[in-house]
């Protein structure tokens, strides 16, 4: 009763300074206290949370975007999508998060900005959010990322990120350009694919899962390539599953 009658006569101001304890304390009970002032006063202030999410003071920042992402609140929408051009990795990363958590098309369109951002993380986890979410309206720019240059020279986490969100979406209309990865010469840059994308092309062929798909899979079964044949065996049998 003593805490409902707090919260009660808290202002929104306040809020700037609950966040703010809430990413510096160490101590659990304080912060669960904290935590719980923080989604009252977020969610009856919506217009201060979107203030904060705009805040000098990262820590406050942070917490002000999970805050937002907790609320699924649509109205911070376009704080989080400016965060994309102008916060930290950290803090892009967290707005990712949160765009994925809200989920609204707006949310998802902001969050397609992140499939071509500076930082590797932040690439990787609005790919995963987006095949999760199957956000179709993305697929341009995921086939793009596919016949592009960077994310051949990318890390074979990143590759799998975008390949998954391509086969996740694509359907049959993806097959050519997944057959090609996975087989010929020649067809994303004059020389043969190297062993990681023409994995992950299997592995992608494998989410689609069709017969055609099931096809181009089958004529790479006996690929020399250790790390092609594994793939190409493991999508197989999760289609067979």
């Amino acid at each position: 009763m003593e805490l409902d009658e707090l919260f009660g006569i808290l202002q929104p101001r306040a809020l700037e300074t609950i966040l703010s304890w809430i990413g510096r304390s160490t101590n659990p009970q304080l912060k669960m206290v904290l935590e719980l002032a923080a989604t009252r006063l977020a969610s009856a202030h919506t217009a201060e949370l979107i203030r904060l999410i705009g805040s000098d003071d990262e820590a406050v920042v942070l917490q002000a975007i999970r805050r937002a992402a907790a609320l699924k609140s649509a109205a911070a929408v376009p704080a989080l999508g400016k965060m994309l051009t102008v916060g930290e990795p950290e803090m892009r990363v967290a707005a990712v998060s949160a765009l994925t958590e809200i989920g609204s098309p707006g949310a998802m369109q902001m969050l397609e900005r992140a499939l071509i951002d500076e930082d590797r993380e932040v690439r990787i986890v609005a790919a995963r959010a987006i095949g999760a979410r199957n956000t179709r309206s993305a697929l341009p720019k995921i086939e793009a990322a596919i016949k592009g240059k960077n994310l051949r020279e990318s890390n074979l986490t990143e590759k799998m990120a975008f390949f998954e969100a391509f086969g996740g979406m694509c359907g049959e209309g993806g097959i050519a350009l997944l057959d090609g990865v996975l087989h010929t010469k020649g067809f994303l840059g004059g020389k043969r694919d190297d062993s990681e994308f023409r994995a992950c092309a299997a592995m992608a062929l494998g989410k689609i899962g069709s017969p055609k798909a099931m096809e181009s899979l089958n004529k790479a079964a006996n690929e020399k390539d250790v790390m092609v044949r594994n793939a190409v065996s493991r999508a197989i049998r999760g289609t067979a599953t």
